[in-house]
């Protein structure tokens, strides 16, 4: 079960130089972890509450962390909200993917958190019942740029207890969220180092500007490379050079699928046809948006309008 959290943007600063931070946008924080056997010695805390709490935490343990940056969540879900309205301020059929939503804020890494156990051990002496109860939690680190996951870490806390008939030890809710602060605290530094060495090799690959449109039948889903990125019409898009696969698609319409080559920046128009269209919609349809027709195994679909942008 899985509990969207806090939105925020972070920097990482490098260790050895003054270079420009990397801003982090973290987008959840859910809960893999099995239900606590014990529930009582929790204080009734299950790990779905715990995991609910684990954005405020993450963002305590960055909060006071020279080497980030925090900015308020709310530039993020609003761009979020602002792309998944459609016209007259009615939501679209698919929200708009996460990536497009980092790339409006400018961020350089999505970040995700999760709880991936909370339960507590039982070890039996003499009589006596000694509990240590672990938090462990895992942080993935996601490109903005194509959803690649470059770097994933775990971080985890415990506390050791006994349990007596004459003295029982209830863990309070406020110790269970500073386990989960010390186990992301612990996380964060093997992440900070990865992202170094793994964006230091990103960085290196040139990056294009996308736009796609759809003509009248705006808004239709575009995906690249298998990844929901947004609805047409898409603007300025970032995504790293090279062969991508392109798809866009619309409830009704007709899907249609390119592997397209991207040097440059480049526009891109392509008409959708819908389901069921006889010769004289089809026609109209062709006239309207002034392209060509293909014939193909898929049978009949517009050509697309693709134009390269020279950059300056």
């Amino acid at each position: 079960m899985k509990s969207m959290g806090l939105i925020c943007v972070l920097a990482v600063a490098t260790a050895v130089s003054a270079a420009e931070p990397l801003r982090v946008a973290l987008m959840d924080f859910d809960n893999q972890a099995s239900a606590v056997a014990n529930v009582a010695i929790v204080g009734g805390v299950t790990p779905k509450a715990l995991a609910e709490k684990g954005v405020s935490a993450l963002g305590a343990v960055l909060a006071n962390d020279v080497a980030y940056v925090l900015i308020d969540r709310r530039d993020f879900m609003n761009q979020i909200q602002s792309l998944a309205m459609g016209d007259n301020d009615k939501q679209t059929a698919v929200k708009p993917s996460f990536l497009r939503a980092a790339q409006a804020v400018n961020a350089d890494i999505v970040l995700r958190g999760s709880l991936l156990s909370y339960s507590p051990g039982k070890k039996v002496e003499f009589g006596t019942e000694f509990y240590t109860l672990t938090v462990r939690t895992a942080l993935q680190a996601l490109d903005t740029h194509d959803g690649a996951v470059i770097a994933m870490v775990e971080g985890s806390a415990n506390r050791s207890f006994r349990q007596t008939d004459i003295e029982q030890t209830v863990i309070g809710e406020d110790e269970l969220f500073q386990l989960l602060s010390a186990s992301l605290a612990k996380a964060t530094p093997a992440l900070s180092e990865k992202l170094q060495a793994r964006l230091a090799q990103q960085n290196s690959r040139p990056k294009v500007k996308l736009s796609v449109r759809s003509g009248p039948t705006d808004p239709a889903t575009v995906e690249i490379d298998g990844m929901l990125i947004g609805t047409t019409p898409l603007k300025d898009f970032q995504v790293y050079a090279g062969d991508h696969t392109l798809r866009i698609g619309k409830a009704g319409y007709r899907d249609v699928s390119k592997q397209i080559l991207l040097k440059v920046d480049t526009d891109i128009e392509v008409p959708l046809f819908r389901s069921k269209l006889n010769a004289e919609e089809m026609k109209e349809v062709l006239n309207k948006a002034n392209v060509n027709v293909m014939m193909g195994s898929g049978g009949v679909e517009p050509a697309w309008i693709i134009n390269t942008i020279e950059k300056k």
